[in-house]
């Protein structure tokens, strides 16, 4: 029997922990540094305006991944009353987080299930769509009787998942329709898809590699050009801190400081539209 914590209770990720993740970012430390050079320099005004910009695009990052966070959690946590079929062989109303595995409830009509179940007795039809998509009604029908050992994907027909909704319940003769608790919390099918929502699988997207390639490109020929213009400087004999500063600001000036919030107002918009589409 698996056991977990009774409830999906996804962690609320803190501001100072989003601004981390957020400005540790190698694209945002190297715009950090060419900010620092320019104003050094004496850009101030190019400076403030490259300021305001990533600020903006950093702040609208985090309400989005609030955003996002509060929805999952939204999505994830759900608590309802339910029957708790006692020894003495009576009902007593307990709240579902309170739910373990082994426990044996009944089937609450017109509601959403807050753990797997494994149905005992009746049949049961139900809306999947949370977790498969599909919005056809699945007919469940109570375990049988027999040797075999239970097995999940086996006998999905006598399961009954968490976050999936009932739409009637059929019981046999005047027995209750009951079902016993296999499994809560992050163990439970719905719990495993809110893992997936947090912990996703590193997807390399090729919009992603494409700009690393550029980055690396543009560093290329900003070293070319170091190395072009170095012996020059040279000859000149320019002072150390001049020489230098010319030199970091060819890098800076080949490599557009601008790229990650241009990279992260794309990205919003994009999923913007997607969303609306």
């Amino acid at each position: 029997m698996l056991f977990g914590r009774a409830e999906v209770d996804v962690p609320k990720k803190s501001l100072g922990k989003l601004l981390v993740d957020e400005v540790l970012n190698p694209f945002y430390i190297f715009q950090v540094f060419s900010m620092a050079l320019w104003f050094w320099d004496g850009y101030r005004l190019y400076t403030t305006c490259i300021l305001v910009i990533s600020s903006g695009s950093i702040i609208v990052a985090m309400i989005d991944a609030v955003s996002n966070n509060n929805r999952v959690r939204d999505m994830a946590k759900y608590v309802c009353p339910v029957d708790l079929y006692t020894k003495n062989g009576t009902f007593r109303i307990v709240q579902s987080d309170e739910l373990l595995p082994g426990d044996v409830i009944r089937i609450p009509r017109n509601s959403i299930l807050p753990c797997d179940l494994i149905l005992l007795t009746g049949g049961v039809i139900v809306n999947e769509a949370m977790l498969t998509g599909e919005s056809i009604p699945v007919m469940k029908a109570c375990l049988p009787l027999t040797t075999e050992t239970y097995s999940e994907t086996e006998t999905s027909r006598h399961t009954l998942f968490g976050g999936t909704s009932v739409i009637q319940v059929r019981p046999i003769g005047k027995e209750e329709v009951m079902g016993l608790v296999r499994s809560t919390g992050f163990l439970t099918n719905k719990g495993s898809l809110v893992r997936d929502i947090l912990y996703p699988r590193i997807i390399r997207f090729k919009f992603y590699r494409d700009s690393l390639k550029f980055v690396f490109i543009m560093g290329l020929i900003a070293f070319i050009g170091f190395c072009i213009s170095f012996p020059t400087l040279l000859k000149l004999h320019v002072g150390t801190v001049f020489l230098i500063d010319k030199s970091l600001n060819l890098v800076t000036i080949t490599i557009p400081p601008a790229l990650p919030a241009a990279m992260t107002c794309g990205t919003l918009f994009a999923v913007g539209r997607l969303k609306k589409s």
